[in-house]
């Protein structure tokens, strides 16, 4: 087994092939299918020429084998490289097996392609299925295999009837009273994968996102537990300031660094419905990854379940591999990257939904934070002095221009934020989840979505959160300082927990 994360991505670029495969069409008038066991039809003058690339036969009914063998096809259709790539599928005697071929040609495709036709007995719907580019037959049936071919659209915007499907794939079969799909979206810029759709409901429209990067992750870890908060991590919805937003349910949820945002992450997951799925797809990478010959399931994972999601939102070769190296980063520690359909969804305004802010004393984050990370790994830094360290620490991070302290980077000052920045407004629509009090929180968030969204069937428990340490104490000043920096999350506090 390789010794690092490093070591197993450099296996799987070895063996992946970045593809441009799609959309695929099913064409009754392609005339090109050219190998032993099969027929061919040419001419001549025939400008249009194939060469088989792959073929053999599948251990599958003609049905299933069809999305397998577009699957070998994704692989041929390297860029740059002339041509075009083209499979067929067909029967194979009485077993129910079924052949693939996959070939590329060049030349006149796209002339050829209008003025082909099936051989005669091929037309059998049973004993041949042709699959083109879009481009090589316009008049080809819809797009198939919406798990492998490129989304597509003008500037990212799928056409209405890919847009129903794709968000029924990714955000499934549940809806919110009054809910409307206006239109869905491909982005794939430098920090940000993801498709968004916009769902308009009673209360305002809203942007509903899924990650491919930042892309959640599953332990991969032995002995594990589908409980515990280290079980997943999903940073997709908090890096980009967003919310939690399961789509059948109507919860925002707004998390607060080192305020049990592990755990509530896998709350998320539950509300979402995401687990037994989760799980199910933890085993198998873990059984794939456990066998002899890791490096090719390592690049069979990163072709098949994370380069064909890149490929489809149009995301360049340089920001497929960028992600792919993300989602195996953390392998190291025991966490790969999952298929986006399995991570968490975002939403930016949380319309319609009950909006849910997770709180912790400011004391005890800080406490959790400098103790439990930044003393172990930056405490050297610190001046020595004769005040105590934390409450040194505490005065240089809350200090106004600590943002231009060579001490702390962007993140450290992200795990200390507090959560409002003015004072919280009294709104029905809003509740402080405290997780000092879990159980009365949660009778607090269920009462809430029963009164005001008519939603009364109890909701998931809340996941236990790792114990915490005793909080460190401080002095009257830093305490005051502390106080003020934190007053309107100390009033939210105080008037709802």
């Amino acid at each position: 087994m390789p010794q690092t994360s490093s070591d197993l991505l450099a296996v799987a670029i070895a063996q992946l092939l970045l593809v441009d495969a799609g959309p695929w069409v099913r064409c009754m008038n392609w005339p090109w299918m050219v190998h032993s066991g099969g027929f061919q039809e040419a001419r001549d003058g025939d400008s249009c020429s194939c060469e088989v690339v792959a073929e053999g036969r599948l251990a599958w009914g003609i049905d299933e084998a069809c999305s397998n063998c577009a699957s070998e096809a994704s692989q041929h259709a390297v860029l740059p490289a002339a041509g075009w790539v083209v499979f067929h599928v067909s029967a194979a005697g009485t077993s129910g097996d079924a052949h693939c071929v996959v070939q590329r040609c060049s030349g006149q495709c796209m002339r050829a392609s209008h003025v082909g036709s099936v051989p005669t007995g091929a037309e059998n719907d049973h004993q041949l299925r042709i699959f083109v580019p879009k481009e090589l037959c316009p008049e080809g049936t819809s797009m198939i295999f919406p798990e492998i071919g490129a989304l597509g659209g003008k500037d990212g915007v799928l056409a209405p009837e890919m847009a129903d499907l794709e968000f029924l794939r990714l955000f499934g079969p549940l809806k919110l009273q009054s809910q409307a799909l206006h239109s869905v979206r491909t982005e794939c810029v430098e920090n940000a994968h993801r498709v968004v759709a916009k769902v308009c409901l009673q209360d305002g429209c809203d942007e509903w996102s899924k990650y491919s990067l930042p892309r959640c992750q599953v332990s991969l870890g032995l002995p594990y537990d589908f409980r515990d908060s280290y079980f997943v991590l999903s940073h997709s919805c908090q890096q980009t300031g967003q919310y939690y937003c399961p789509p059948g349910l109507p919860l925002a949820l707004k998390f607060t660094l080192k305020a049990a945002s592990r755990s509530s992450t896998l709350w998320a997951f539950m509300l979402e419905g995401l687990l037994p799925a989760v799980v199910a797809a933890r085993r198998s990478l873990a059984a794939a990854f456990s066998a002899m010959d890791e490096g090719s399931s390592i690049a069979r994972w990163a072709r098949e379940w994370i380069e064909h999601e890149e490929m489809r939102m149009g995301c360049p070769p340089d920001l497929t591999m960028f992600s792919i190296s993300r989602a195996l980063h953390k392998l190291e520690k025991m966490f790969i990257g999952l298929p986006m359909a399995l991570c968490p969804t975002c939403c930016r305004t949380a319309a319609g939904r009950l909006r849910v802010v997770f709180m912790r004393d400011p004391l005890a984050r800080m406490s959790s934070f400098f103790f439990g990370y930044w003393l172990q790994y930056k405490g050297h830094l610190l001046p020595k002095d004769e005040s105590p360290v934390f409450e040194t620490w505490i005065r240089l991070i809350l200090h106004p221009n600590a943002s231009s302290s060579p001490l702390f980077e962007a993140s450290d000052l992200d795990h200390v934020r507090p959560a409002f920045v003015k004072s919280p407004a009294k709104d029905e629509r809003e509740v402080i989840f405290c997780i000092e009090d879990v159980e009365k929180s949660l009778r607090r968030v269920e009462d809430a979505l029963c009164r005001s969204f008519r939603h009364c069937t109890p909701l998931p428990s809340f996941p236990a959160a790792k114990k915490a340490k005793r909080m460190a104490q401080v002095g009257s000043e830093v305490a005051s300082l502390i106080r003020e920096r934190y007053r309107f999350d100390y009033e939210a506090i105080e008037t709802s927990c």
